[in-house]
C-alpha cells in the first residue's frame, strides 16, 4: 500500500548509489624493487620535472613569467641547455606544446616572434613544436581542448599552459580548484605527460593566487618563483619547493641590448664605457654612499646619458659587475680603483 504524499512534503535527499571500486587497481606492488621516473626537466643537474608531473611557475604580472618559460621550451627544442635549464624528451614523446589561455591572437604572435629568436629559426621549421590558443574558450572548453590535443597526438611529452588561472572560474572556489587540479592529475597519468603550468602571485605576497595556487602546490612536483626587481629591471627564477631536488642557486636574467635578447646577466656584453672606473669616481666624488636618486642625477651629469639609459642600462650594469651595491636607503661603491 502506497502512502499519499502530504501537501507541501519535503522532498527526501537524494542518495547517490555507492560507487563500487576495485581495491587491487590502487594496490602497490610492493614486490617491484625497480622504480623509476623519467626526468624531464634539470635545472643546473637538479630534477624539477618527471613525465607525469606538474611544474608550476609564479610571479607577478610582467615579472617574465613568459620570459622563462620560453627558455624552458627553447631548452627542449635547441636539445642544449638554456640558462642551466635542461628538457630531455623520449622517442616515443618527443614533441613540445605550448597552450595560451591569456593573449590575444596579435600579442600571442609578437611573443613567438620572440621565441623564434632564442631557438634561431622560424617557428614554422620546427616539426616537434606546436601553439594553440584558448583564449575564446570557457573552463569545459579548454580542458577539453588540452585533453583532446593529447589524444591526438600521444607523441607530446611535454605540456606548457600559459596559464592554469583559466581552468577555474573563481580562484576561490575549494571545488572548482580542486576539479582544476584533479584534471591535471589525470592528464598526467592519462597521457605520462609533463605540464608547465603559469600561475599569477598575489600583489601582496609571494603566494600564488587563491584555493587553485594552494592546490597545485600542494600536488606540483615543484615551484619556481620569478621576481622582478624594482632597483635594477633584472629578473629572478628561484626555487620554492623541489620535492624531488635541493634548492637550485638563483637564476637573474637581463636584457643584453647588443644582441637583443634576454640572457643570464654573467652572459650580458657589457661595452667597456658602462665600467669606467674614473666615471664612477667622479659621480661619488670622494662620497662614501649615495642615495639611489642623487646617483642617478650625478651620472646623467657626468656621462651625458638620459635618465633612462642611466636607470635601465648603466646602473644595472654596474650592480651586475658588483661596482656598487646598495647598504640600506644608500649606494656604495663596493671597489676601490
Amino acid at each position: 500500500m502506497l502512502i499519499p504524499k502530504k501537501p507541501n512534503a519535503k522532498n527526501a535527499p537524494i542518495i547517490p548509489a555507492p560507487v563500487i571500486l576495485d581495491p587491487d587497481k590502487f594496490r602497490i606492488d610492493l614486490t617491484n624493487d625497480n622504480v623509476t621516473q623519467q626526468v624531464c626537466i634539470t635545472i643546473q643537474d637538479k630534477t624539477i620535472l618527471t613525465y607525469g608531473s606538474l611544474l608550476v611557475i609564479t610571479g607577478k604580472p610582467k615579472a617574465r613569467k613568459t620570459t622563462f618559460l620560453h627558455a624552458f621550451l627553447a631548452a627542449g627544442i635547441l636539445k642544449d641547455s638554456v640558462w642551466s635549464i635542461r628538457v630531455t624528451l623520449t622517442d616515443q614523446q618527443p614533441e613540445i606544446c605550448l597552450i595560451d589561455t591569456e593573449q590575444s591572437y596579435y600579442d600571442l604572435f609578437q611573443s613567438l616572434k620572440r621565441f623564434a629568436a632564442i631557438v634561431r629559426r622560424p617557428l614554422r621549421d620546427i616539426p616537434n613544436f606546436s601553439v594553440y590558443t584558448a583564449r575564446a574558450g570557457d573552463v569545459a572548453d579548454i580542458c577539453a581542448l588540452i585533453d583532446q590535443i593529447l589524444i591526438n597526438n600521444p607523441r607530446i611529452g611535454l605540456i606548457a599552459i600559459d596559464g592554469l588561472l583559466d581552468l577555474v572560474n573563481d580562484i576561490n572556489d575549494v571545488r572548482e580548484s580542486k576539479a582544476a587540479i584533479t584534471f591535471i592529475k589525470k592528464i598526467c597519468d592519462k597521457h605520462n605527460v609533463a605540464v608547465m603550468g603559469i600561475l599569477h602571485q598575489n600583489k601582496g605576497t609571494n603566494f600564488s593566487l587563491g584555493h587553485l595556487g594552494a592546490f597545485a602546490s600542494r600536488f606540483a612536483q615543484s615551484e619556481l618563483s620569478i621576481t622582478k626587481s624594482d632597483e635594477d629591471n633584472t629578473s629572478t627564477l628561484q626555487s620554492v619547493y623541489l620535492r624531488s631536488a635541493d634548492n637550485i642557486s638563483d637564476i637573474t636574467i637581463d636584457f643584453d641590448e647588443a644582441r637583443n635578447v634576454y640572457d643570464v646577466v654573467g652572459n650580458i656584453h657589457k661595452p667597456t664605457k658602462f665600467i669606467d672606473p674614473d666615471i664612477i669616481n667622479q659621480i661619488f666624488a670622494g662620497k662614501v654612499a649615495l642615495t639611489y636618486k642623487d646617483l642617478i642625477q650625478q651620472t646623467i651629469i657626468f656621462t651625458g646619458e638620459t635618465r633612462y639609459h642611466v636607470e635601465k642600462k648603466l646602473i644595472p650594469v654596474w650592480y651586475a659587475e658588483n661596482l656598487i651595491h646598495k647598504v640600506g636607503n644608500f649606494i656604495q661603491v663596493r671597489r676601490t680603483f
